[in-house]
């Protein structure tokens, strides 16, 4: 495969327009190779060739393996066995492609090589086992290259993933309503995800029966697999996009099917102050009184600047206004999401952030390391502009947790996404009693998550942790007209 890698955004050193190829005799492990090179060089797309400037070979004689690195001066090779078992032998490739690649970049990655997004799931079992802190600590930095620091984090969020499962009975299921629409489209953000123009703004009314036609079927498969619904979500996007009359009849429509007594918690994005209204508040307040409504305002960035370059309407001041009508309204489960790594902004910028974010006390606090997404606007303008390096970055995620926890916030689950700054990760953290349910549930799938709406995924799990997903069309007129049986 031939790939061409960029400037990388990210890394300080390395040259413009880079080449790197890959070829091999076999398919074997090819998402770990891919994964692994751009964790090492940012911004690589992998392509099948010869004649990089960086040129990788691997050849598979049965359990047998050749690597070879190239460059214009010199060659790495490394030979080695593999196993019978799956899982290991992915290690055993994977820890021997990392280590030509760190002989040649003189890097190390606080991940090695872990190319899962649900880090937490490899470390479930081997607790589920009753294996000590230091046994696990062991398997992850000798079979994953993990860093002690990312190890000893991985080990914390896992545990308290795990205490929140312990309380669900097996037939626990969550529900996630996807509204993939904003008034404007941010800079990072993928293209699956509907800017508000007046074609979209007439449709919406189609797409909350469409959601509602599918939430009826999705009844019927609840009460076939025997579950209850104890986490709703709706995300998207902006739900509250939708208009308050069309919000009341999902939840209508939700509450004439459910058992209520079974909801512990319904989370509604409300992350932009731009579509929080007072009638939604008021309408939600309602709920409140008997349900736990867990809202989410999420500022990304204190930064007024860094708010128009991703294309944000609205400044941090409108946030702190958002914040203080919530708790007029008496909301005390305020989720709010940053973004370490936005482009243009320095240590000095997200340091700011995160104080300014604290003194609106929200009770949980979502830190999302940058990920340039490949079908976003800034993966075609990162040129543009200026990002942090990956030492600052993760000099930065320490200094976060370290802030967080001060302030009485504990690290309760975490995810990955592919081209992340760093190939760094993402910690929600929250005040002790304020843990998101529907974020454990979607991160260890081990429950059923039932999904409508545009670009949803329902997700069910069956014996032996076999995993099957129904995917929904990501445009929202091709959803209509499925669901709806309409031509539009």
């Amino acid at each position: 495969m031939r790939i061409l890698c960029e400037k990388s955004f990210f890394t300080k050193g390395v040259e413009h327009n880079l080449k790197i190829t890959y070829f091999s005799n076999s398919q074997k492990f090819l998402y770990d190779f891919q994964h692994i090179i751009r964790a090492f060089y940012p911004g690589a797309e992998v392509k099948f060739g010869h004649g990089g400037d960086i040129h990788l070979e691997a050849y598979f004689e049965e359990m047998r393996v050749f690597l070879k690195l190239q460059t214009r001066d010199k060659t790495i090779q490394k030979d080695f066995i593999l196993v019978y078992d799956e899982h290991e032998s992915k290690r055993i490739f994977g820890r021997n492609l990392y280590d030509l690649l760190r002989q040649e970049t003189k890097k190390d990655l606080p991940w090695g090589i872990l190319t899962g997004i649900r880090p937490t799931k490899i470390v479930y079992p081997l607790l589920e086992q009753g294996l000590k802190e230091e046994e696990i600590y062991k398997f992850l930095q000798e079979g994953y290259y993990i860093s002690d620091k990312k190890s000893k984090l991985l080990l914390r969020v896992a545990r308290n993933e795990i205490n929140i499962l312990n309380k669900l009975e097996p037939s626990s299921a969550c529900l996630y309503i996807g509204i993939p629409i904003c008034p404007t489209k941010c800079l990072y953000c993928s293209f699956s995800c509907h800017e508000m123009t007046r074609q979209i703004k007439s449709l919406l009314g189609m797409y909350t029966d469409s959601i509602i036609c599918e939430l009826e079927k999705t009844y019927q498969k609840i009460d076939e697999n025997k579950n209850r619904i104890v986490a709703i979500y709706f995300g998207g996007g902006s739900p509250a996009v939708l208009g308050i009359e069309n919000i009341k009849k999902i939840f209508t429509n939700l509450f004439d099917n459910l058992e209520k007594n079974c909801i512990q918690e319904i989370t509604f994005e409300a992350g932009r102050p731009d579509t929080i209204s007072e009638d939604l508040l008021e309408y939600l307040a309602e709920l409140n009184r008997y349900l736990n409504i867990r809202l989410c305002i999420n500022p990304q960035t204190s930064n007024d600047n860094t708010l128009k370059i991703i294309g944000r309407n609205h400044t941090f001041e409108d946030i702190k206004k958002a914040f203080a009508l919530t708790q007029e309204y008496g909301f005390n489960n305020i989720n709010s999401d940053v973004i370490l790594g936005l482009p243009g902004e320095n240590e000095n910028d997200y340091k700011k952030t995160i104080d300014d974010v604290l003194k609106l006390s929200p009770a949980s606090i979502t830190v999302h390391t940058l990920s340039i997404k490949r079908a976003s606007l800034l993966r075609f303008k990162w040129n543009e502009y200026k990002f942090m390096d990956e030492e600052t970055v993760n000099n930065l995620l320490d200094w976060t947790q370290y802030v967080l926890e001060e302030h009485g916030y504990i690290p309760y689950y975490m995810y990955r996404q592919k081209n992340m700054i760093g190939n760094f990760e993402n910690v929600g953290y929250c005040k002790r009693g304020f843990e998101g349910l529907y974020n454990v549930m979607i991160m260890q799938e081990k429950h059923n998550i039932y999904a409508c709406g545009a670009k949803a995924v329902s997700k069910f799990v069956y014996e032996g942790d076999r995993i099957e997903r129904v995917f929904n069309p990501a445009d929202i007129k091709l959803y209509i007209s499925r669901i709806l049986n309409v031509d539009i």
